[in-house]
């Protein structure tokens, strides 16, 4: 029986070719398409999965809650807090820590910066990566020990065995290699070179600050007894924290943090897919991943409508041989079992051509999300299963209804009519499914130009400042470098191609942050605001063509502009006995939102004003507002933009931005890497292009515009594939009646008129069908935008027409052709 079945099931695709390559075609595309984003989606929710201890390791976040501001949460925290959450906690097990930080590592006459994880001696316990060298439990028990990952120890040390080798910290420590990790797996959130005992002798400061509640370092992760719940950890921590973060002792009087500060406890394996701010390696949220499942199976639908209508569609052809076999005795269940059974057996033809397609494109598609994105049964035991599944969804879904169908034909009836049998209903069904399909096909084409046009609006939107020609060179704040800084600008303003030059704490994009307490001494708001502070220096604004509305920027010639700190702070030492409370003054420069939230009527009746500004917990900066600075962007556009005030601070600059003359870009270059080889030569430089930065911050907003256009043009390509099936069949079927209107005069472009309007009903439906459904979710999607595009509904009749016109030209071409045969073979057809 199931010989004859497969037998069946091989003439069939043999006596219709073309409907079996169509069939097979987009059933394939569809497959592949499908399986290409359910491996992207398993690989993106299987982070951090492969350790042992995976489901009871969390890691603490910290929500700050101050008011007149949104929330924010991040993964920074005190470095206190997972000593003594511990201590008061049985069912914590053990903690680890660690802090980023940029480093010179060097070795003979290699050196290079690099980011460095300060850790717990429990990280490679609580993290089981695989050691190549070394002993997990001892590893990072001295603090003149290191840690390399592979890639690193081949980078300093060749093909040479690395443990027990030097390293030197900054030109002043030397390291000890102790252990070597196994390259890391791509799909973890932890991304390192270089493990850093903590208390190493550059770090002591980092074990200091345990005591510090009002700092935030740091991130903790806790590892759980076997068998505790997080529950009552979770439910007990307000309470915990009202006991342990100690208020902030100010001038001013105590903060409390408990009012402020609100940790939770983020799963492990959800950390990829529950992203906030701090994170070592960028996330995705589960609205995304939500959405690329959903467009898989919107693909797959579609797949699986152009199976289901070609095949009514030939129901015709099959209607004789169905009451064939029923005379002879078949009965109904048997035919339902042979037409399903051909419908898994094409299924299964278009999973192996999918595979070999995934294999084709995988490297390319792992290449463009730069992930290591593999298609192997042998180490994943549910890839079989679950390909088997979409299989037999396939199979069944698209291949049920036909089978039911033409089971369902009455002998007699059959034999009888000219038309094989067929119904009405089946046509009716086909254009529903027709309209269906374009439905998806031009909603995911709305949403694709949405999201695209996000992305070109972010990639061009005004950002208060001009990216181009400028060059960022970091590490100013390093020892040997800081006590240079002016010499380095000196010699580059000297420069002929050089246009500007300014240093500053934190340039826009780095992410970095500080945020302090202002009080107005004048003003409509007296109160005391929690506001982003940063230090830049005089030229900094001009160098990136940021735009002062009201005052002026930073003045080098006149020293009241800049903070000026007594001898015994610049040393880091304690303040004198008498000192109380140190008042220093300076010049304050405000962004426009900072004027907004201060209450100044005007930039310009900004100007002037007296504030006070808390710089630790003994000293004030009593700051004269000398200028306001347009708003820009510190972060990406689809951040707001914050009050932000601005002091000049040389002792906290970090970077320098040095801007070229139009064309001069490769001479500054030249130029900065001469001046700091002369400066500071016993150091690397580390410099990068602003606009690159800048662009790095969109990357991933770029990929998933352009991944919906892909599967978005695979949609309508699979639904084209459908549409040149029916077309073929409708115009089959009226072959005798396409010949009569050509005898009675009818022309080729009147027949093709005739097909491509009854195909173009459906579509037209289609549209009236997506454009509701797209504006609402792509309206909901960019609400989540501080800065968003408005829908046009010219995105709307754009992605309508497109399908209009596919359709068009896909039915065109083949009624054409067909309009095109002699009448007299018509007249002759069956």
């Amino acid at each position: 029986m199931l010989r004859n079945w497969i037998m069946v099931a091989l003439r069939t695709l043999m006596r219709h070719r073309l409907h079996a390559i169509l069939n097979l075609s987009g059933l394939a595309v569809g497959l592949a398409a499908c399986l290409l984003i359910l491996l992207f989606v398993r690989n993106e929710t299987g982070y951090d999965r492969f350790f042992k201890d995976a489901d009871r390791i969390y890691q603490v976040t910290l929500e700050w809650r101050v008011p007149g501001r949104k929330p924010e949460r991040g993964a920074y925290t005190q470095m206190g807090f997972g000593p003594a959450f511990k201590n008061a906690h049985p069912d914590v097990q053990d903690f680890t820590r660690f802090i980023q930080s940029r480093a010179i590592i060097s070795t003979g006459d290699r050196q290079f910066y690099e980011w460095t994880f300060t850790v717990d001696p429990t990280f490679l316990q609580i993290f089981d990566f695989p050691l190549l060298a070394g002993d997990a439990a001892t590893a990072l028990t001295d603090p003149y020990s290191v840690v390399l990952t592979e890639e690193m120890a081949r980078k300093y040390f060749g093909d040479t065995p690395a443990l027990g080798q030097t390293l030197s910290l900054d030109h002043k420590h030397a390291l000890k290699v102790t252990a070597v990790v196994a390259s890391l797996p791509a799909n973890t959130h932890l991304d390192f070179g270089i493990l850093l005992p903590m208390g190493h002798p550059a770090g002591t400061w980092m074990i200091d600050q345990e005591k510090n509640w009002g700092n935030t370092q740091g991130q903790t992760y806790l590892r759980l007894k076997p068998g505790a719940s997080v529950a009552p950890l979770l439910a007990g921590i307000p309470d915990w924290v009202k006991r342990t973060f100690t208020p902030i002792q100010t001038p001013s009087g105590p903060i409390d943090l408990s009012a402020l500060a609100f940790p939770d406890l983020r799963p492990l394996t959800s950390i990829h897919t529950d992203p906030t701010a701090g994170d070592v390696t960028p996330g995705i949220s589960r609205a995304e991943l939500t959405t690329f499942t959903a467009v898989a199976f919107l693909v797959l639908i579609i797949a699986c409508i152009n199976f289901m209508n070609l095949a009514t569609a030939r129901a015709t052809q099959r209607a004789r041989e169905v009451s064939v076999r029923k005379v002879v005795g078949a009965s109904r269940t048997q035919l339902v079992t042979q037409f399903l059974g051909e419908s898994l057996f094409m299924a299964a033809l278009a999973l192996i051509v999918a595979i070999a397609l995934v294999e084709i494109a995988l490297p390319g598609f792992s290449s463009f999300l730069g992930k290591e994105l593999t298609l192997d049964f042998a180490r994943d035991s549910m890839l079989l299963p679950m390909l088997i599944g979409l299989a037999l969804l396939v199979g069944v879904g698209g291949g049920a209804y036909p089978a039911f169908l033409l089971s369902s034909f009455n002998p007699a009836q059959t034999m009888k009519s000219a038309s094989g049998g067929t119904s009405g209903g089946s046509g009716r069904l086909r254009a529903v499914l027709v309209v269906v399909q374009f439905a998806i096909s031009i909603a995911l084409m709305v949403a694709t130009s949405v999201v695209y046009g996000q992305f070109i609006y972010a990639q061009h939107k005004n950002l208060g400042y001009d990216t181009e020609n400028v060059v960022i060179i970091g590490h100013f704040q390093d020892e040997g470098v800081r006590e240079k800084t002016q010499t380095f600008i000196d010699m580059l303003r000297a420069d002929p191609n050089v246009a500007g030059v300014g240093v500053a704490g934190h340039i826009p994009g780095d992410g970095g942050e500080n945020n302090t307490m202002i009080t107005p001494l004048t003003g409509t708001k007296p109160e005391n605001h929690v506001m982003r502070q940063d230090s830049v220096g005089p030229g900094f604004f001009e160098a990136l063509g940021m735009r002062m509305i009201a005052g002026r920027a930073f003045d080098q010639t006149r020293p009241t502009d800049l903070v000026q700190r007594p001898d015994w702070m610049k040393q880091n030492q304690p303040p004198p006995e008498s000192t109380k409370e140190l008042l220093l003054p300076m010049g304050v420069v405000l962004n426009e939102s900072a004027v907004k939230a201060l209450g100044y009527e005007s930039p310009a009746a900004a100007l002037g004003q007296q504030v006070k500004i808390m710089d630790n917990m003994t000293t004030f900066l009593m700051g004269t507002v000398i200028g306001v600075v347009a708003d820009f962007h510190y972060r990406s556009v689809h951040e707001p933009i914050r009050a932000v005030m601005y002091i000049s601070d040389e002792g906290r600059h970090h970077a320098m931005a040095v801007r070229a003359k139009a064309g001069q870009m490769q001479a500054v270059v030249d130029k900065i890497d001469r001046v700091w080889a002369e400066l500071v030569p016993d150091r690397p430089i580390e410099r990068s292009f602003f606009d690159i930065n800048i662009a790095n911050q969109y990357q991933r907003e770029q990929k998933t515009s352009q991944m919906f256009a892909t599967f978005a043009g695979l949609a309508i390509f699979i639904s084209c594939l459908g549409l040149y099936g029916l077309a073929s069949f409708t115009a089959e079927r009226r072959t005798k009646e396409i010949g009569l209107r050509k005898v009675l005069g009818a022309s080729v472009p009147d027949i093709v008129r005739l097909l491509v309007w009854q195909f173009s009903k459906p579509v037209l439906v289609a549209n009236l069908i997506a454009w509701p459904v797209a504006w609402f979710c792509m309206d909901r999607w960019l609400s989540d935008f501080t800065y968003r595009i408005d829908l046009n509904p010219l995105l709307f009749l754009g992605a309508g027409s497109v399908a209009l016109a596919i359709a068009w030209v896909t039915v065109g071409l083949h009624a054409a052709r067909v309009a095109q045969a002699k009448p007299v073979k018509a007249l002759r057809y069956e």
